[in-house]
C-alpha cells in the first residue's frame, strides 16, 4: 500500500469513527426525556428549604372567640336607651344572699347572716314604721308637729335653736346624678345616700314609669366611708349627708323615706315652716314620674351595710294614701 492510500484510509477510518460518536450522542439525546418543569421547581425549593436553620420551637399562644347570645333580662330593667350600643352592658351581679326574715308591717325586711351579729341594727330595723308621707311635710333635720314623738332638744351649739337628735342631716345634693354609664356611689361614714331615679345597685333592679317611681337609700353604719362601683343610675337625683343618732335610726329612716316619698307623690312639703318646697298642684317640683301630677306609686329599697357587708334590705311601696 502507497504511503498516499495509508493516509486515505486514516482519513476514512477517522470518519467513520466521528460519525459513529455522533450516532451515539444523537442515540442518547433521543433518550433523554423531556424535564418536568414544576418537578424541577419543587426540587429547587425543597433544596432552598433545606439550607435553611431548623427554626427554634416558640410559645404559642391560642386565643378562642367564644360568641354567646345576650340574655334578655326581663322588666324592670335600667336600660339607657334603645340606641344603645352593643357594648353598653348591664353587669350580672350574684344576687345578696339573705338568711333571715324579719319583715313586719308594710315591711319587708331580709338580713344576711351578719344581721345576727349587729343588735343595733337589728333592733331599729323591728322598731321601724310604715311610710306615712302624710305626716313628714318636713325633712327629718326640723321639728315634726305632725310626730310629736320625734325628739326636739335645744341645739348645744346654740339653745336658742330647736335640735332633732334622732334625725338626719340634710346634706349636699345633686341632679342629674350618675349621669354616666357606670358611675361610682360613694357613701360617707356613718352616712345615708338617697337617691331617686332608675337604678341597677347590685342584684336590685327598679326602672320607674308614669306612674311609679324608684328610691334607693344607703346606710353605712360603718365609720370608714366606702364607694360602691360600676353602679347604674339614669339621671337621677341624690341627697348625701349624717344620721344623728345610729341607735335609734328608725326614726331617720322614717322621716327621710316618708318625706322623700310625699315630693315625689305631689302632695305638699316644706324647707322650713311657711317655705313651701312642693306646692302639689299646679305641678310637681322636679316632676317625678316625668309627669306633673307627680307619681302614684313609690318603689322603695333600703340597704344597711357597713363598707362592703350588706346586712340587711328593707323594701316596701308607697302610696298617697298612707
Amino acid at each position: 500500500m502507497s504511503p498516499k492510500e495509508g493516509a486515505m484510509k486514516k482519513i476514512l477510518v477517522l470518519l467513520v469513527l466521528m460519525g459513529l460518536f455522533l450516532s451515539a450522542c444523537n442515540a442518547i439525546k433521543v433518550a433523554t426525556p423531556t424535564p418536568d418543569l414544576n418537578a424541577t421547581v419543587q426540587v429547587m425549593v425543597d433544596k432552598a428549604l433545606a439550607s435553611q436553620p431548623t427554626p427554634v420551637p416558640q410559645s404559642t399562644v391560642i386565643i378562642t372567640v367564644i360568641e354567646t347570645a345576650t340574655p334578655t333580662i326581663p322588666d324592670p330593667v335600667l336600660a339607657q336607651s334603645a340606641a344603645a350600643s352593643k357594648d353598653d352592658l348591664v353587669v350580672a351581679v350574684a344576687p345578696v344572699a339573705f338568711v333571715e326574715d324579719v319583715s313586719h308591717g308594710a315591711w319587708t325586711i331580709q338580713g344576711t347572716d351578719r344581721l345576727a351579729d349587729n343588735s343595733i341594727v337589728a333592733g331599729w330595723l323591728g322598731r321601724l314604721k310604715d311610710p306615712a308621707p302624710s305626716l313628714w311635710k318636713y325633712f327629718p333635720n326640723l321639728p315634726n308637729p305632725d310626730v310629736p314623738d320625734f325628739r326636739v332638744v335645744k341645739c348645744a351649739d346654740n339653745p336658742e335653736k330647736d335640735c332633732v337628735p334622732d334625725g338626719m342631716e340634710y346634706g349636699t345634693y345633686s341632679t342629674p346624678y350618675c349621669w354616666q354609664s357606670p358611675c361610682d356611689i360613694p357613701v360617707g361614714a356613718w352616712e345615708y345616700r338617697y337617691i331617686t331615679g332608675d337604678y341597677q345597685f347590685l342584684d336590685q333592679v327598679c326602672k320607674g314609669d308614669m306612674s311609679k317611681g324608684c328610691m334607693l337609700v344607703l346606710i353605712n353604719v360603718m365609720d370608714q366611708s366606702y364607694t360602691w362601683r360600676n353602679q347604674y343610675v339614669d339621671n337621677g337625683f341624690t341627697l348625701r349627708g349624717r344620721y344623728f343618732n345610729g341607735d335609734t335610726l328608725e326614726w331617720g329612716v322614717w322621716g327621710l323615706v316618708s318625706h322623700g316619698s310625699a315630693s315625689m307623690l305631689n302632695m305638699k312639703t316644706y324647707s322650713h315652716p311657711g317655705e313651701l318646697m312642693n306646692n302639689g298642684q299646679p305641678g310637681n317640683s322636679g316632676a317625678n314620674c316625668g309627669i306633673p301630677g307627680g307619681c302614684k306609686s313609690i318603689d322603695v329599697t333600703v340597704i344597711v351595710h357597713a363598707g362592703d357587708a350588706i346586712i340587711a334590705q328593707a323594701k316596701t311601696v308607697v302610696k298617697p294614701t298612707q
